[in-house]
């Protein structure tokens, strides 16, 4: 005798179905998990109220645990300390903190903001921290008369190499090479890859920060060169310990680099050229050229005693001076 079926109801059997998920794409996938995920703290975000802020003097930012004034960050210590030049204005543009040097505070203020670039990452990875951008717009047909889409390719700037094929980022102005004059600004729409994984994007502040870094280092350098050509023995060992007083470290990799100074400057008592040479001292072969051009000298003068002692009046057809001609 057979068993009977057991049968269960439509509506429960519909239940137990599992519902089918809604496709989504990369880029929204990617959208979501920046979302979800927190940011980490830029370090030009504004600081907490307190004694770290960076926009009160030393004075206020007692710590009141050590009594001694809290130390800033590297960065917003750099956008702190003025510059005794002019910026030039494409690292200016973007830059939004407070506690710059009133100075710099002016000339930002003088400095104009161009429109917004946007565009979309169309190759990676065939220069070193350069990716190609399309930026759309158009083109006038001056035959049809009528605007047409069109675009254009710019080579841009990655610092650390955060951008994927697929990225929509804003652009800056920023001459960074011959070929690149443009950077990202800020990366709009993540492709792919999660921007909580990816390397940080340098903001318009840490730009002008490491700018300032560059700047000071250099002034630096050129304060030890006229120390060490007055003769101060100190900026001179300063050099050395660089590595900027061998030969063939300057401009044109002749001589001593750092302290490229005048025939005959004065050099500290006790310091010894990194060459091992005089600073008076001639060039290996100059003796010898001299004396090649004195000996030059000295048969060009002969010989224009012997033409002054010749006859040049007479008639240039004449036989004498044929003959003379012959012999000469």
């Amino acid at each position: 005798m057979s068993r009977r079926a057991v049968t269960l109801p439509l509506r429960l059997a519909s239940a137990t179905k599992q519902q089918p998920q809604p496709w989504t794409c990369r880029r929204c996938r990617a959208t979501q998990a920046t979302s979800t995920t927190s940011t980490p703290s830029d370090s030009t975000s504004p600081p907490p109220p307190g004694y770290g802020d960076p926009r009160l003097p030393a004075s206020e930012r007692m710590n009141p645990a050590t009594g001694r004034p809290t130390p800033l960050s590297e960065v917003d210590r750099l956008l702190k300390k003025p510059l005794r030049q002019l910026i030039p204005p494409q690292y200016l543009e973007h830059s939004t903190v407070e506690w710059l040097h009133e100075n710099e505070r002016a000339q930002r203020e003088r400095t104009r903001v161009h429109r917004k670039i946007v565009g979309v990452v169309v190759s990676t990875g065939k220069m070193a921290k350069t990716v190609k951008v399309r930026v759309p717009g158009q083109r006038w047909e001056p035959k049809i008369g009528k605007y047409f889409a069109d675009h254009t390719n710019h080579l841009v700037h990655d610092p650390n190499d955060s951008l994927v094929l697929g990225d929509v980022i804003e652009l800056h102005r920023l001459r960074v090479s011959k070929a690149v004059h443009h950077v990202v600004g800020e990366l709009i729409t993540p492709f792919g890859v999660p921007l909580s994984e990816r390397p940080a994007i340098p903001t318009a502040d840490d730009r002008l920060a490491a700018y300032k870094k560059k700047r000071f280092a250099k002034l630096g350098r050129r304060e030890l060169r006229r120390g060490a050509a007055k003769g101060d023995a100190e900026a001179f060992l300063k050099l050395k310990a660089m590595g900027l007083v061998e030969t063939g470290k300057g401009k044109k990799a002749e001589g001593k680099g750092a302290v490229a100074g005048q025939k005959g400057q004065k050099v500290g008592k006790g310091v010894v050229l990194g060459d091992g040479k005089k600073d008076d001292e001639p060039a290996p072969g100059s003796k010898d050229k001299v004396q090649k051009m004195a000996e030059k000298a000295e048969a060009n003068a002969l010989e224009a005693e012997k033409l002054e002692k010749v006859d040049l009046s007479a008639d240039s057809l004449s036989p004498a001076t044929m003959e003379r001609g012959r012999e000469g």
